[in-house]
């Protein structure tokens, strides 16, 4: 017993495995197909999903580097400017000084003449107080020595109107 080959279609059945084998293949590779497509959307879909968070981490890295720009050429533009904007201050600050310093003397000078005016006021008041005082003990003494007792009330009396006049 050899092996031989047996080209009869119908004892072999080759028709009917030839119909089996194809539709076996058309539904395999139909359904491979399917897969394949499937799992291409999915990729696809994937990789579309990938591309915009990318491109949106992208807008908002170039927001960022933005800002950052900004925020650079602001803190040059304060660093230029800080030195003229310190000498303004600085000498808006002199010159608040400078008027605060004459407000004050003046005030001060004002303050020694009004308390130089009450010192007179007061060392006139004073003298003529003293004065009178010592005038009145000097008619008083000299008056009692002499007898004209009726005549030196009156003086004492018209030295304490005037006296109270004068001291007004």
């Amino acid at each position: 017993m050899g092996i031989e080959l047996n080209l009869n279609i119908f004892e072999t059945n080759l028709i009917n495995l030839g119909i089996v084998l194809s539709v076996v293949f058309l539904v395999i590779v139909d359904a491979f197909k399917a897969a394949l497509n499937e799992r291409k959307e999915g990729i696809l879909t994937a990789l579309n999903e990938a591309n915009e968070r990318y491109e949106e981490a992208q807008t908002r890295l170039n927001a960022a580097v933005a800002l950052l720009d900004e925020a650079k050429e602001k803190a040059q533009s304060i660093q230029k400017a800080a030195p003229a904007t310190a000498l303004k201050e600085k000498e808006s600050i002199q010159s608040q000084y400078a008027l605060e310093e004459d407000r004050m003397n003046q005030k001060f000078e004002n303050d020694s003449t009004l308390a130089g005016a009450r010192l007179s006021k007061t060392l006139y008041n004073h003298m003529v107080h003293t004065s009178i005082s010592k005038a009145r003990t000097y008619l008083v003494t000299h008056v009692n020595q002499v007898g004209q007792n009726a005549s030196l009330s009156k003086v004492v009396d018209l030295i304490d109107s005037e006296k109270e006049v004068a001291l007004a």
